[in-house]
């Protein structure tokens, strides 16, 4: 059962769209549950002076990018580049257990936004070299990487944070390819 305060960032989003004028986005994706994030953020004086989410996904998705920008708006990058997947959870009065994941990708989509204005790109990668960066990193050609990226991961670190059962709902990844990235997943 989601808390109030979720059915209210659900219900009435704060901060939904895109920014014009925006500095730099953070795209997020989870294969699992089909989720993706773009969050875009305008910088002034070392403090996101600005910020809005285009999300598609679950109540709790929305939610917790309503919340992320919410809890970031006004902050020094380096607060906001601190904020974690527990503090959006906190700040929504909890989620379900089968939801954290939403809040892991909100904060996931701030952090990337953010790494994307330091590095000074704008839209982050573009789909090529994010492709390239997957298939080179993981090891498993290009094929793969189109697999990841159509099931919404457009970072190693997204892939490296799957669980096993994860990775192994990506149907289009083939057995060898995940026996390339299984080894490296991060189990908790």
């Amino acid at each position: 059962m989601y808390s109030d305060k979720v059915m209210d960032h659900f219900s009435n989003p704060r901060n939904m769209g895109e920014l014009e004028d925006y500095d730099a986005v953070g795209k997020v994706g989870n294969p699992v549950c089909g989720d993706v994030m773009h969050i875009y953020i305008k910088v002034a004086e070392g403090r996101i002076s600005d910020i809005k989410f285009k999300t598609m996904g679950c109540a709790a998705a929305i939610a917790t990018s309503s919340m992320v920008t919410e809890l970031a708006k006004g902050k020094k990058i380096d607060e906001a580049l601190a904020m974690s997947r527990d503090d959006v959870a906190k700040a929504l009065e909890g989620l379900p257990p089968a939801k954290m994941h939403c809040s892991n990708l909100a904060a996931d989509g701030l952090h990337k936004a953010i790494e994307n204005f330091l590095a000074g790109k704008r839209d982050g990668d573009s789909e090529d070299e994010i492709k390239t960066q997957l298939a080179q990193k993981l090891g498993i050609g290009p094929g793969g990487a189109n697999a990841l990226w159509d099931a919404g991961i457009c970072d190693v670190d997204e892939v490296l944070r799957l669980t096993t059962e994860e990775l192994s709902r990506i149907g289009a990844l083939t057995d060898g390819q995940k026996a390339k990235i299984l080894p490296r997943l991060h189990e908790d």
